[in-house]
């Protein structure tokens, strides 16, 4: 069978014409997580505006020097990116950046290369259109980078935020991802099985899933499905836990509010919380109620800023940071009224570790440094025995600078 270039397949296969740039599917890949788990979210969340944020704008500059790295070795246009990269280049790029960026480029490049030493016509698509419509109505995305080969077809995520870490393990946005891709290019390749790699630099992680192609598919059927119909119905059921972290009604939903009282509320001792009460009941909702309580807290202060007054509440300022408008100018002043230059004055002193790392790269600045870097045990914290994580050992910190 004549094997076809991936451009080639593009133009005699258009997606549906509710892709459009800028246009965002209802049930979304990235939150899939969160519909296939409470089915109402998606037609809540469709009322709110996307506001964006800071994060999301640096996490699209970092993404759009990834897909230039691989178009270029591709020889392929980056017309696109470039105008992504120039808009947000000032307010976003740091040395740190580039760095991070270039690790996902050469993670991507040689598993594309281990794909061709056993497929010779392996191909590498990037930022690439998938419709995911068998299984999820209106369903669609992008997907940073797809290795398509005979044997195994492989789905790369790049992610640049370094506040939760991503798993590929199960993960329900990359088997969409894998889904999209298994339908377009199996009638063209010999796949049994799909890889799924996310690759988040910032915090050293690559995380990798394997999954054979006909469990993909039974998952699909058994479970993606019956949920996609039901959340993109309408008629899905409010279900609250760690996936409400990124969810935009999470501050008005009931349920999650129900749910939070009752941990506070329900216990066998009506007095004290027993031990057993905080291992089954409290202990494994307080990610729960951190995101609850963190989003009342910031919906109830856009309300008041907007207009909306709360009886017994005031908007006051914060607290501020003193600061001097022209330094100049006062050290002239106290060396006019006699005070000596060292007394207001101090050395140079050197930036903060994150701040140098940024400046010329984590890796660099490790490779210059790293006999100079001391890391101390950190603040002791409660977590579950799933965090990958050693157990606090106190005692081992009380002696670790005695010599016997």
């Amino acid at each position: 069978m004549r094997r076809i270039d991936s451009r080639e397949w593009r133009n005699n296969n258009p997606l549906p014409l509710l892709i459009m740039p800028g246009l965002h599917a209802v049930l979304s890949p990235s939150a899939a997580h969160r519909w296939m788990n409470c089915t109402a979210a998606p037609r809540l969340e469709e009322k709110v505006e996307d506001k964006g944020s800071a994060y999301a704008e640096e996490g699209t500059l970092a993404h759009a020097f990834c897909a230039k790295h691989l178009k270029e070795f591709l020889g392929v246009p980056t017309k696109d990116e470039e105008a992504e990269i120039a808009q947000l280049f000032d307010k976003y790029h740091t040395g740190e950046m580039d760095e991070y960026t270039e690790t996902y480029k050469v993670i991507v490049l040689e598993k594309f290369n281990a794909a061709r030493s056993k497929t010779p016509d392996a191909q590498l698509l990037v930022e690439v259109r998938l419709d995911f419509t068998k299984y999820i109505p209106d369903g669609f995305g992008t997907a940073d980078a797809v290795i398509i080969a005979d044997g195994c077809l492989e789905i790369i995520d790049f992610k640049y935020g370094k506040g939760v870490k991503v798993s590929a393990y199960e993960n329900p946005q990359m088997k969409i991802y894998a889904l999209g891709a298994y339908e377009a290019f199996s009638f063209e390749y010999n796949i049994n099985r799909v890889r799924m790699t996310i690759v988040q630099p910032r915090i050293d992680n690559l995380s990798e899933f394997e999954i054979t192609a006909e469990d993909l598919q039974a998952w699909a059927v058994k479970d993606l499905q019956p949920k996609a119909n039901e959340a993109y119905s309408g008629k899905g059921k409010q279900l609250p836990g760690e996936w409400c972290q990124f969810c935009k009604v999470k501050c008005s939903c009931k349920a999650l509010a129900a749910t939070c009282i009752k941990t506070a509320t329900e216990h066998a001792n009506p007095l004290l919380v027993s031990k057993e009460d905080m291992e089954t009941i409290v202990l494994p909702q307080i990610a729960t109620i951190k995101t609850w309580l963190a989003g009342i807290e910031e919906y109830a202060l856009q309300q008041a800023l907007s207009g909306v007054q709360y009886a017994g509440y005031k908007i006051v300022a914060g607290r501020s940071v003193r600061k001097i408008t022209d330094p100049e100018a006062v050290m002239q002043l106290l060396a006019d009224n006699g005070f000596a230059a060292e007394s207001y004055t101090k050395p140079t002193e050197l930036r903060t570790i994150t701040d140098l790392e940024k400046l010329i790269g984590k890796k660099r600045f490790a490779e210059l440094c790293k006999e100079y870097i001391d890391k101390p045990q950190g603040k002791p914290t409660l977590a579950p025995d799933s965090d990958k994580r050693p157990a606090f050992n106190a005692a081992a910190d009380d002696f670790k600078n005695i010599n016997f």
